[in-house]
């Protein structure tokens, strides 16, 4: 490979870094072209970009990084998936890997922090954002919900005795 054909492959690499807020490493071997399609396609579907570089090339974009960390994992064949929607990427490539365990293997990733592969595999079990920001109303609104409630049930009660009361007295006259 020529040296400007590298540099603009490590550029490549780091303007990647730099504009998504999650990247994830995963070691792939022995797989299809058929099923490597497939994959790029549900990460392309998921909101991800899928890439393949050359371990060494990696390790110099990484440098100066936050994912500077990451390069410890770059061995071996690599593909490197760089996304700005890390629950649904992370969800699919998941899948992707329980489906296919001999040839996908998570290793670690960079969102917010240094995920290895369990922090990913947590993260993709995450319900989605629009579940999680209701579940997060619901908590704050529930106080409130709760006192209007228990200002209510006196008057109900009220209203009941008045009503049974009423319904006594016209049953006597």
């Amino acid at each position: 490979m020529k040296k400007e054909k590298k540099n603009q492959e490590i550029e490549s690499l780091k303007h990647n870094l730099e504009s998504n807020q999650a990247v994830f490493i995963s070691r792939y071997q022995g797989l299809t072209v058929e099923k490597f399609s497939l994959l790029r396609k549900q990460m392309r579907g998921a909101g991800a970009l899928l890439k393949v570089f050359k371990n060494t090339l990696s390790k110099i974009a990484f440098k100066d990084t936050h994912a500077e960390s990451l390069s410890e994992f770059l061995n071996g064949p690599n593909f490197l998936v760089f996304t700005d929607e890390p629950l649904a990427s992370s969800k699919a490539l998941s899948k992707f890997a329980q489906e296919n365990p001999d040839n996908i293997e998570l290793k670690a990733g960079y969102y917010q922090t240094i995920l290895d592969k369990e922090a990913i595999n947590t993260l993709a079990t995450l319900p989605a954002r629009d579940v999680l920001i209701a579940r997060f109303l619901s908590v704050v609104k529930s106080p409130e919900v709760r006192l209007v409630f228990t200002l209510k049930v006196p008057v109900v009660n009220f209203i009941r005795t008045l009503k049974a009361l009423e319904a006594k007295k016209s049953a006597a006259a």
